[in-house]
């Protein structure tokens, strides 16, 4: 399994069918809900996990702070799609592993960065596995339950 940034199109296009994969065909998201400007901004980071054979298992991506402008705002990890095919073989952990790692690179002041996301209901204990803090009330996006979360990451806490 390798995980790497996406760099090409033909990565970009993988991404984009697993993520339709999983969110507009599993779970009901609108095409229109899925696709969103951040997947075109130069400065988020996408992520792409992939077999020994090239197939891509997973993907997520890091959006920067919309304020991170002396020290406001914080990264946020969303996207984060694994096939169904491979979900309980360490891809979901690689995707964010990498992903924090980016973070903690681009937007860590001090040696630490706090990084946000927005989970599915369904997944909370995946990411309480990983350390993040869940808070406030559950809201609804898409028609699917959510809940913030959050993770303060440092040098201990990624894999260099």
């Amino acid at each position: 399994m390798k995980t790497e940034k996406v760099t090409t199109a033909e990565q970009f296009q993988a991404i984009m069918d697993i993520r339709f994969e999983v969110f507009v065909r599993e779970q009901g998201v609108s095409v229109e809900g899925e696709r969103d400007a951040y997947d075109d901004d130069p400065s988020t980071v996408h992520c792409i996990v992939t077999d020994a054979a090239g197939t891509c298992l997973g993907t997520g991506r890091l959006v920067a702070p919309v304020s991170y402008v002396e020290g406001e705002g914080n990264p946020h990890i969303g996207r984060v799609a694994v096939s169904s095919r491979t979900r309980t073989a360490g891809v979901g952990r690689a995707i964010m592993d990498f992903l924090e790692r980016e973070a903690l690179h681009l937007y860590g002041r001090d040696g630490t960065v706090r990084v946000e996301l927005s989970a599915q209901d369904h997944a909370l204990g995946f990411y309480r596995k990983l350390g993040y803090h869940i808070h406030g009330e559950r809201y609804l996006d898409e028609g699917i339950w959510h809940h913030d979360a959050y993770r303060d990451v440092d040098s201990t806490s990624v894999d260099d």
